[in-house]
């Protein structure tokens, strides 16, 4: 079964939809494309977005919804967000997807350390994070073993394709429900176009919609509406 699961997964990874603008690094105070490292390496902005890719994108951004998001907090916030992606030793190798934590151990690690180094280094930021299908495990564990201080300045996120959206009923163990956005495509209660929302990864053509959809920006209205309410 595994290998069955690890087969469908590597066709469909082959087709991930990308943004034909999201080339390059946006480093410090740069345009934002598939890899961005402005937290690491740039000043401290009002606004920290973190991120996590997908399976087998590239960058640490990836190269469908995450610079969407990132340039879209950017429009409506302009100077006033750092966008970072989490890199090695997060590799969003396929493999890793099967595990218990739908990730590693290691990537968890990598993630958590980008909200620290928010908290450490920019004690006054606002934090919103995303992240698209293995991305959102990444994440999850990430936030949900974030400490009382660190969450404290976390405002809100948005997941898509999130694949342990059934196994934790569209949430993150013990954060706010209204402050995390699920799109998962449910066409009926339980029922979903994007394969990996029911329980199974199962990567069919509904997981690789949302930036065609224009799902992307629907997220940065969300996270803005958040943002806005926190006095950013």
């Amino acid at each position: 079964m595994k290998l069955l699961i690890i087969a469908g997964l590597a066709v469909a990874v082959t087709a991930w939809p990308q943004d034909p603008k999201a080339k390059g690094s946006g480093g410090s105070g740069g345009s934002p494309r598939i890899v961005s490292t402005e937290l690491i390496d740039g000043t401290c902005k009002p606004i920290t977005f973190i991120w996590a890719r997908a399976s087998t994108e590239a960058g640490n951004m990836g190269g469908s919804v995450g610079p969407i998001v990132c340039e879209g907090l950017k429009k409506d916030y302009p100077d006033k967000v750092a966008c970072q992606g989490v890199g090695q030793p997060y590799t969003a190798g396929l493999l890793d997807n099967v595990g218990a934590l739908g990730t590693t151990q290691a990537a968890v690690g990598e993630a958590t350390k980008m909200f620290t180094t928010a908290h450490s280094k920019c004690p006054a930021t606002k934090i919103v994070f995303g992240g698209y299908s293995q991305g959102t495990a990444v994440i999850m564990n990430a936030v949900k073993g974030l400490s009382a201080d660190v969450r404290k300045q976390v405002v809100a996120g948005v997941f898509y394709g999130y694949t342990k959206n059934a196994q934790l009923k569209g949430m993150i163990p013990g954060y706010p429900k209204e402050d995390l956005l699920v799109f998962c495509m449910e066409t009926s209660p339980g029922k979903y176009e994007d394969g990996v929302c029911g329980g199974q990864l199962n990567v069919n053509a509904g997981h690789m919609a949302y930036r065609s959809r224009g799902d992307g920006p629907k997220g940065v209205t969300f996270l803005k509406g958040k943002l806005d309410a926190a006095g950013v």
